[in-house]
């Protein structure tokens, strides 16, 4: 049965966030080009910097604060905030086209995290390297999602489509792409409260078969659509079915992992922040997990 209330809530805030949203992630304009021409300097001296990555940068270091703050329950005294530098630092390193090598980057967090579980966690009560563990897979995890959503703004992804600009809308492609993402996770929910009947998995004991399946549709039907008329002419319609397909493996799977990681930190939400949505880890899962096999999927199509 539908939760009204609820249901309500996760309606609402959309109808405020979402126009404002969309102008961001749409944006062309180019914050580092501004900068550069206020400082009188040469605008083509540095990469393009849209108000879409700045947005998604900052989702991702919310997501970051909202999973060292579950870690730090039963760890108080810690220096968790080191894995917000290094987020901050391999991402902004990759938005000023100086992307660090994924095994030095790597290198750098382990140490990190090294130094952080020999300093603070002599109390930990599961054990230093547990700890050590918990930290290390959720900020390299967040950090990927990082440097894929910004990716998305560049090639090779951007070759695939040969989307219209509108007045306010110049990235046409990525709303689409996004709301695809957001989409399915809405429409698993609806169709899953509905009509569900057979349990999914035991990870997360309210989603079903048949909302996983609605919610797999409506990517695919959302993607098939954008591709139509937003598709290169290079690639052939299948892809967009394929990249639909995609989106609802990985979004679901990324709000499975989700519920796994709530689980075990014994939360039922991983904050309060967005009204009927919880916080962003709980929201933008599916995001964070899509956008690295997306980015894949584009690598692998365009070598």
């Amino acid at each position: 049965m539908i939760n009204t209330a609820n249901l309500k809530k996760r309606l609402v805030f959309p109808a405020v966030a979402v126009p404002v949203a969309l102008v961001i992630v749409s944006s062309d304009f180019s914050i580092s080009a501004f900068v550069l021409k206020l400082l009188g300097m040469d605008g083509g001296a540095l990469p393009a910097i849209y108000p879409g990555q700045i947005l998604a940068l900052t989702i991702v270091l919310l997501g970051a604060y909202e999973y060292t703050k579950m870690l730090s329950v039963a760890n108080k005294k810690n220096a968790f905030w080191l894995g917000y530098l290094w987020i901050l630092a391999i991402s902004g390193a990759y938005l000023f086209d100086y992307p660090v090598p994924a095994t030095l980057s790597n290198g750098v967090l382990l140490m990190l995290v090294a130094i952080e579980a020999f300093t603070f966690g002599k109390e930990a009560p599961q054990g230093r390297w547990k700890r050590a563990s918990l930290f290390f897979s959720g900020i390299i995890f967040l950090n990927i999602a990082s440097i894929s959503i910004l990716s998305l703004y560049r090639e090779p992804f951007q070759q695939l489509f040969d989307a219209p600009s509108f007045l306010f809308i110049k990235k046409l492609e990525l709303v689409i792409v996004f709301t695809a993402v957001f989409m399915c996770d809405t429409a698993a929910y609806l169709v899953g409260s509905a009509w569900g009947k057979r349990k999914l998995t035991s990870m997360s004991p309210n989603k079903t078969i048949e909302g996983s399946l609605g919610g797999l549709a409506m990517s695919a039907a959302i993607m098939t659509g954008c591709w139509l008329f937003l598709g290169s002419p290079e690639f052939p319609i299948i892809i967009g079915v394929i990249m639909g397909i995609l989106i609802g493996v990985a979004g679901q799977t990324g709000d499975l992992l989700a519920s796994l990681m709530k689980r075990y930190f014994r939360v039922k939400d991983a904050s309060a922040i967005i009204p009927g949505h919880g916080g962003i880890l709980d929201r933008f899962d599916s995001l964070f997990f899509a956008a690295p096999v997306l980015y894949l999927f584009a690598w692998l199509l365009t070598r």
